[in-house]
Parts: structure tokens; C-alpha cells; sequence
């Protein structure tokens, strides 16, 4: 969901912890350090999450005004997956067992020889295709300590709050979903207040975004 164009859906997150004086030469160089690699065919990893330049994935060189909007700090959180189809996976598996069957004689493979052939056919297929690329908006609002996610999916979530440990958590930041007592305690409600604030009977909502894994491409 963008934060740029249509419909203003997000989850929000409170920053902990206090920005540097010289946060904005710190945060630059953190996000820089934390840009998105993009997965190939010879990488061991499945996933990678990084940052790229908001509304647009393959910009991943990023620059002073790419990223500070006046008191904002906007990103991607670009994230790269391998995603294998299924009965291609079976039809290689099936050619495979064949060739092993025809070379040993024997009737069936082991366990452990089946696992060695399906990443056989997992790296070869990498290399006749392209991961999956996937890219939601962040927007941090330096002044108000709030981090707006584009998504309300719990996987994309995890990602994005393990990106952003990795690249602030030196500086002694991080992040808190919102939740009612989050809130309650920002706001700083009395005793009487926080009585009543805790018998507010929540109301849901219909989500806006659901948490496919297989993401289409931004």
C-alpha cells in the first residue's frame, strides 16, 4: 500500500529511544549501509529485505533528498524472494529421480538424496529466473517519534522491524507497534483517565491489506 498515491492505509509505530544531534549524517549513513543487495542465483540467501528510494524499488543508490522530506525520513522497505513454482518444482523433481534411478538401479531415493536433488533443482531454476520484488512505504516523523508501515500484514511487519534494528539499533532506537497501552502511556493519562481508557471496548476493522507471500512485483 503507498504512502504516495492512493488509499492512506498504515500501521503505526512509536520510536524509543532518543535521535543523536547528529542523527541526520547518522541516519544517512545507517540506510546507505542497509540498502537493499539484490538476490542472485548464487547468493545462499532465500530472502533480503533492504531500503530503497519510496515509490520506486530499483532505486537503490540513495541520496540526502531521496530519503529527508523536510521532517520525514521516507523509504522503501524493498524485499527480494525466491519463489519457485510449484509444478515446475515436481516435473524437475520427477526428471531427476528418473536419471538417479536409471543411474544407480535402484527403485527409490533416500531422504537425504531427495533434499540434495530438490536444491540442485532450486539453484538451477534460479538461474532461468528472477526473485520476486515486493516494496512497502515507510515514512518516519522525526518530530513526532511516528513510524507509518504501509502494510498491516505480520510478516511484512517483522521484516521492516528487523530492518530497522539492523541498521538503527547502534543508536539505541526502536520501534513499538501501537496498542492501546502504548498510547495510553504516550498520552499520559491520569489514573481516572487510564480506568476508563482500559474499558473502551475495541471495535474491528475489515484489513485492507492481506499477508500474501507471494507479492507482486512493485
Amino acid at each position: 500500500m503507498p504512502a504516495l498515491r492512493g488509499s492512506l492505509t498504515y500501521a503505526r509505530f512509536f520510536v524509543s529511544g532518543e535521535l543523536p544531534e547528529d542523527f541526520r549524517q547518522r541516519l544517512m549513513r545507517a540506510i546507505r549501509l542497509r540498502a537493499i543487495q539484490p538476490l542472485t542465483p548464487e547468493d545462499e540467501d532465500l530472502e533480503r529485505t533492504g531500503f530503497c528510494r519510496i515509490g520506486d524499488p530499483y532505486a537503490i543508490e540513495l541520496g540526502y533528498d531521496d530519503v529527508f522530506w523536510n521532517e520525514y525520513v521516507n523509504l522503501g522497505v524493498r524485499t527480494d524472494r525466491w519463489v519457485y513454482p510449484g509444478s515446475a518444482v515436481r516435473a524437475r523433481m520427477r526428471e531427476g529421480e528418473q536419471v538417479y534411478k536409471q543411474k544407480t538401479g535402484r527403485d527409490k531415493m533416500g531422504r537425504r538424496e531427495k533434499a540434495e536433488l530438490k536444491e540442485l533443482v532450486m539453484r538451477r531454476m534460479r538461474k532461468q529466473m528472477s526473485p520476486a520484488v515486493s516494496a512497502i512505504d515507510f515514512s518516519w516523523a522525526l518530530n513526532e517519534g511516528v513510524v507509518r508501515f504501509f502494510s498491516h500484514g505480520d510478516k511484512a511487519a517483522a521484516r521492516m522491524l528487523d530492518l530497522f534494528h539492523r541498521a538503527f539499533g547502534s543508536m539505541s532506537l526502536s520501534l513499538v507497534p501501537e496498542a492501546p497501552y502504548t498510547l495510553a502511556d504516550r498520552l499520559g493519562l491520569s489514573k481516572a483517565e487510564r480506568s476508563a481508557w482500559d474499558e473502551l471496548e475495541p471495535s474491528l476493522a475489515e484489513p485492507d491489506v492481506d499477508d500474501r507471500e507471494e507479492g507482486e512485483e512493485a
